[in-house]
């Protein structure tokens, strides 16, 4: 059986690199911000990663890690759906 992922939160449609991608986790999201965000400092990536991290560890719940992806989306002027 496999096991849950309980770093889950509600998904979001981000466009990057000219297509759409789904992201519903916070690997995803960690993943595609440190492999192929368009921007590779600023803020609010810094404080999305940092939180992603947190969020391995248990310490941050998934739906704060969205929160945070969505204002580094912003401040890459990704176009995203929620």
């Amino acid at each position: 059986m496999a096991k849950k992922d309980i770093r889950k939160f509600p998904p979001v449609r981000i466009k990057l690199g000219g297509r759409y991608r789904v992201v519903r986790t916070v690997h995803d999201a960690y993943k595609l911000m440190v492999m192929e965000w368009p921007i590779h400092d600023g803020p609010a990536l810094y404080r999305a990663e940092v939180t992603c991290l947190d969020a391995f560890n248990g310490a941050i719940p998934p739906e704060e890690v969205r929160k945070k992806f969505l204002v580094a989306a912003s401040e890459a002027h990704l176009e995203y759906v929620v």
